[in-house]
């Protein structure tokens, strides 16, 4: 049988990592990590574990280990997806440790403007946009355009470089922050936002899921809150579109995709294509469509998704699921969204180990930053971390007993 291995690099985000882990080590990979995070760093579900001590080693580890050819090389945050796309690596280094086919489709990662300028040239639907590369620009932007406009930097990440103009009286919080072009300028399309996450191979849609938000966690920031529809549930329509953006994208990995259902023409504008995976992609497993199995399928024989595809009848069409990570301490206490039911198996006993000690230092953090000096704040910083990278353990610490067995 063919064996399967995989490579997760990143540790910027170690939750993201330890998800993606969990998913792979279920669909039967050995799992090598080379992290700048050590947060995971005895976990029996790795094979091996490379500990970097900043981007440049993390990287040059990279190319090191992506030689051994493996079956799916998955980098699994931002910060590292720009430290890849904007290092000293030859183009053809880089698109092996990316998730696309080729160097041709580089264009459009971790680039909101080089999205919408590829989702235009292939024909998908996007919304109307504009580049501006100064104020002047911008403003001859949004009177072509018209109001609302959204506004986005380039290569910001999780809403935070995200904003919405709804007259020109807005356009003060663009100014009067430095350095931030060129940015997107993009017409609002008034609607339903509709997420998928998605993984191909090859430019193909191997499995997906698809959820409108419920709740987010602050303004254009990470969903909270998510409600999720079957696949047996969906149009062709969707499949078919999830099909010609991967092929757009050269996608080869993990995609979180973003799009919003007009509510005027019925139509869906895609705008986001984080070539990631997220925190969401082993929710599915909770109303009975597991990834897992989907992604082995594919490596052990080639299967992809095709459409009708077979609903579970176990479950409703639509179930409305939250994250543990995301949602409010009273939230979890009251048992919100039946949040109980979708928790690691000993996440109650890690909160309580460690919940209250990385909220009391964060604070500390946040309110001690312009107080201190620099030397000070680092080393809270790294106490910070510390500890939540304890509670990520702590959290995921079943998977360590499971990978042992294994």
């Amino acid at each position: 049988m063919h064996k399967l291995e995989a490579l997760l690099i990143g540790g910027h985000w170690p939750d993201f990592m330890a998800v993606t882990l969990e998913l792979l080590a279920r669909a039967g990979f050995a799992v090598d990590i080379i992290s700048i995070n050590d947060s995971l760093k005895h976990n029996g579900s790795i094979r091996n574990y490379v500990f970097a001590q900043n981007d440049d080693t993390l990287i040059k580890a990279a190319v090191d280990q992506s030689r051994k050819h493996y079956s799916l090389v998955v980098v699994t945050d931002d910060p590292t997806l720009g430290a890849i796309l904007h290092s000293d690596l030859h183009e053809e280094e880089k698109a092996k440790l990316l998730p696309v086919i080729s160097k041709e489709h580089l264009g459009h990662i971790f680039s909101k403007i080089g999205l919408s300028l590829l989702l235009d040239k292939s024909g998908i639907n996007t919304p109307g946009y504009a580049i501006a590369n100064n104020e002047q620009e911008l403003k001859a932007s949004l009177a072509m355009l018209g109001y609302p406009v959204v506004i986005k930097l380039d290569s910001s990440t999780g809403g935070r470089g995200v904003f919405e103009c709804a007259n020109e009286s807005d356009l003060g919080v663009i100014s009067s922050k430095p350095h931030v072009y060129p940015v997107l300028a993009q017409r609002k399309i008034m609607g339903s936002e509709v997420s998928f996450e998605a993984f191909y191979q090859n430019g193909a849609l191997i499995h997906f899921a698809c959820s409108m938000v419920e709740r987010y966690q602050y303004r254009f920031g990470p969903t909270s809150v998510r409600r999720y529809t079957q696949l047996a549930f969906l149009e062709k329509e969707i499949f078919d579109q999830l099909s010609l953006l991967g092929k757009a994208l050269g996608a080869d990995g993990f995609a979180n995709i973003s799009s919003i259902r007009s509510g005027q023409d019925g139509r869906l504008y895609f705008f986001e294509a984080d070539m990631r995976p997220t925190l969401w992609i082993d929710h599915t497993k909770y109303f009975g469509d597991d990834w897992a199995p989907a992604i082995r399928r594919y490596f052990l024989s080639g299967e992809e998704i095709a459409y009708p595809y077979p609903g579970d009848y176990r479950y409703p069409a639509h179930i409305v699921l939250s994250h543990y990570s995301r949602i409010g301490v009273m939230d979890l206490i009251l048992n919100r969204y039946q949040i109980w039911k979708h928790l690691p198996d000993n996440f109650f006993s890690a909160a309580l180990y460690t919940r209250i000690w990385v909220l009391l230092v964060s604070v500390i953090v946040r309110f001690c930053k312009s107080a201190m000096p620099a030397w000070g704040y680092v080393i809270l910083q790294k106490i910070y971390h510390r500890i939540n990278g304890r509670f990520i353990r702590a959290v995921y610490g079943y998977m360590e007993k499971e990978g042992a067995e294994r």
